[in-house]
């Protein structure tokens, strides 16, 4: 072997072409071994491989007889990093391809012809890669014409076909999303009362957008947007959107405070419609008029007051109906008049009426004067114990009927709360489906 070795390599050039006519092309066949997949870096998109290269040829060289010539077989291993266009549009439901071409820059393809050594590449002594699964490695010879030459170069190109395997992504990107965004829909179950429904949604849309820029950090900024960003851009849309309902709700929610009244068109059409579709019930809310109870004096109830009273003191016997009946309006009007001076002038008119004579009958007089200031104060305290308890009644009344304004203004966010969340949930599903879905390699 070693006198062989040197008698066929004594005149050797290796920068001749080892054809045995220089009209003649050599032909080389191509094969490439795949061992394993090292790193796919979508980001700057170039493939690193571990791959072994078989080239077989004859030269006619190396030759000891007429008959034998030497068949040389070269075996090469290397790690080589290749460019890739990488499709990142279905991402992290997606398949890459991507191609590796063999070609010779020195000779043309009337000089060097390549031809594969099968069709398929080695896949014999693959080593399984844990984020893609190895779908196909195929080979193809390609003859590409450039502008600046009229004869043909042949290349050998081999092309990997990735899928990636997305239970990583589905388990740290996806099932985070889908969990925050279920979080963020509960801001319409909330209740107003808490306080805490826009910090709830402000939360969650905090936490989507931190997720969302640790995946725009990991992708090329293509044209095409990657369809888990796709689904983080329209929860965030979803979840701003809640967020900013929850405060209409809010407004509505807090509205009966300023005792605004609650419009008949939303009560027919929230609390009587839509609360009996969502299945919820209330119990009605009792009608307090909205107007004040009348400030006129009722003397029909004074002077069954004051009967009633009369019966207890014996002072108040003696009086006649006609003549009670004449103080009572009298007082009545003075009551709503509020003149002390002309309550003075009434006073005085009454006791210097003709029929009455202080010379002839003082021991009469001063019975009926007592009695008639009696009765005058007597009138007075009635009329203002029926004045408090007037003004009680209004006051309590207002308040039930601020009570009742707020309490359906309360049942009115609910409502739409209650609507709200039907709405978005169903929006949520709906989306979800629709984009994950979407990618024709399957989620």
């Amino acid at each position: 072997e070693y006198r062989l070795t040197r008698y066929l390599l004594a005149n050797y050039d290796p920068s001749v072409r080892p054809a045995s006519n220089s009209s003649q092309a050599l032909t080389v066949v191509f094969g490439v071994s795949l061992h394993s997949i090292i790193d796919v870096d979508e980001k700057n998109q170039i493939l690193t491989t571990n791959c072994w290269l078989t080239q077989i040829w004859t030269d006619a060289h190396l030759t000891w007889n007429s008959s034998d010539f030497g068949q040389v077989t070269w075996l090469s291993h290397g790690i080589y990093r290749s460019s890739c266009d990488m499709n990142v549009e279905y991402f992290p439901f997606d398949i890459q391809s991507c191609r590796m071409m063999w070609a010779s820059w020195t000779y043309d393809g009337y000089q060097l012809d390549l031809v594969k050594q099968m069709d398929r590449g080695d896949m014999s002594n693959y080593q399984s890669n844990g984020e893609f699964d190895l779908v196909e490695f195929s080979a193809a010879r390609n003859i590409t014409y450039y502008s600046c030459c009229p004869e043909p170069y042949p290349d050998i190109t081999f092309t990997i076909k990735l899928r990636r395997r997305p239970m990583f992504y589905v388990f740290n990107l996806i099932l985070p999303c889908v969990l925050i965004n279920g979080i963020a829909l509960l801001v319409f179950y909330v209740p107003s009362e808490s306080g805490e429904k826009v910090t709830l949604g402000i939360s969650a849309l905090l936490s989507m957008t931190v997720f969302l820029m640790t995946i725009r950090e990991s992708l090329p900024p293509t044209e095409k947007t990657p369809l888990i960003s796709l689904y983080y851009g329209v929860t965030i849309c979803l979840v701003s959107l809640a967020s900013g309902m929850s405060v209409l709700t809010l407004n509505i929610h807090h509205r009966g405070v300023r005792g605004t009244e609650v419009p008949r068109l939303v009560q027919r059409l929230v609390l009587g419609g839509l609360s009996r579709v969502l299945f919820l019930h209330f119990q009605p809310v009792a009608e307090i008029p909205s107007s004040t109870h009348d400030n006129n004096i009722h003397l029909n109830d004074l002077k069954s007051q004051e009967q009633g009273l009369g019966d207890i003191g014996g002072c108040l016997d003696s009086i006649s109906a006609e003549k009670l009946q004449q103080m009572t309006t009298l007082e009545t009007l003075d009551h709503i008049t509020g003149s002390p001076r002309l309550h003075t002038a009434r006073r005085h008119h009454h006791h210097a009426t003709p029929n009455h004579d202080p010379t002839t009958a003082p021991s009469l007089a001063t019975p009926t004067a007592q009695a008639s200031d009696f009765e005058h104060q007597f009138m007075r305290v009635l009329n203002k114990v029926y004045n408090t308890i007037e003004k009680n009644e209004v006051r309590l009344g207002e308040q039930d009927r601020k009570e009742a304004t707020r309490v359906q203004w309360q049942q009115v966010a609910l409502v739409i709360d209650r609507f709200l969340l039907a709405c978005f949930l169903l929006s949520t599903v709906i989306a979800t489906t629709t984009i994950l879905f979407s990618s024709p390699h399957g989620p």
